[in-house]
């Protein structure tokens, strides 16, 4: 890739992390600047092409070691890790950066990533963090030796943005007038508990197409493109679906779903302005390589 460049981690194994990322990521392409996300995610391979961005995957079970191997193979301008600051597994609790390292910050339960990690380095390594959305008291203090910057509001992967065509049968169900878009990657039990909570012309969007659902499914990516139109849409409480629908917050229903490190019932609980901070968080990661 065309040097100076961006390396942006986002470990996770579903979609969630891999949004957020992409949507900074595009946003950091429109600012002229570099930009690639190295990821476990296994549906990684299909938005690529869609997002016609560049990524690497790396193997869950090899991610540990492998992860800083490429980083340290690759020598980028800058570092990027997405939510979790020492990796998921303490990846990067002794790795020696070269490069400025930038710490995006979502809502994360700080003692069971403390279990996880007994000893956390020092903060202050990161040239600067990126507060996602409002954080817990133990996080802020946790975080309080570094330069940190908090967004206006969430980051979002805007409408349109990746323009998918939505199958013919799920685009006629988004336009009744009495539609209901069940948004959801998580395990098979919260979409069945999701669906419980939803009525009228039901939608299923999940990658788990396979299953033996009451209702069409189909596994469609960004499900934002489609929420404008949607009459209601049933989700988790996680990052994402909670940003995209803060324009239409009278036709959201979420369910706060339990998370080892992701603090969705406080997520829920938290002022959520409807600001975008996208393409400010694009601006203070761009900011780092001048």
């Amino acid at each position: 890739m065309k040097r100076p460049y961006i390396l942006y981690f986002a470990p996770g194994s579903g979609l969630g992390h891999l949004n957020r990322a992409l949507a900074v990521c595009l946003e950091l392409r429109d600012l002229g600047a570099n930009a690639a996300i190295v990821t476990n995610s296994p549906f990684a391979e299909g938005l690529a092409p869609l997002a016609q961005l560049p990524f690497t995957c790396i193997a869950g079970e090899l991610w540990e070691r492998a992860a800083p191997a490429y980083l340290a193979r690759e020598d980028p301008e800058l570092v990027v890790l997405d939510t979790f600051p020492f990796g998921m597994r303490g990846e990067w609790v002794d790795f020696e950066f070269k490069a400025p390292v930038l710490y995006m910050a979502r809502r994360l339960k700080v003692p069971a990533y403390r279990e996880a990690l007994p000893s956390l380095p020092e903060f202050s390594r990161f040239r600067r963090i990126i507060a996602c959305e409002s954080l817990t008291t133990d996080h802020d203090t946790l975080i309080a030796s570094a330069e940190v910057v908090r967004l206006p509001g969430p980051i979002r992967l805007r409408p349109g943005v990746v323009a998918t065509a939505a199958p013919a049968r799920l685009g006629r169900i988004v336009n009744s007038r009495e539609s209901c878009l069940v948004v959801h990657g998580g395990p098979v039990p919260e979409i069945h508990e999701l669906l419980s909570h939803a009525s009228g012309d039901i939608a299923l969007i999940t990658p788990w197409i396979g299953e033996d659902w009451p209702c069409p499914a189909f596994e469609y990516y960004p499900a934002a493109n489609l929420f404008e139109r949607a009459a209601r849409v049933v989700s988790g409480a996680g990052y994402n679906t909670i940003a995209d629908m803060l324009p239409y917050p009278e036709r959201h229903t979420a369910i706060a779903f339990a998370r080892r490190f992701d603090d969705q019932a406080g997520r829920l609980a938290s002022p959520r302005p409807a600001e975008d901070g996208t393409r400010q968080a694009a601006e203070l990661i761009a900011g780092l390589l001048q």
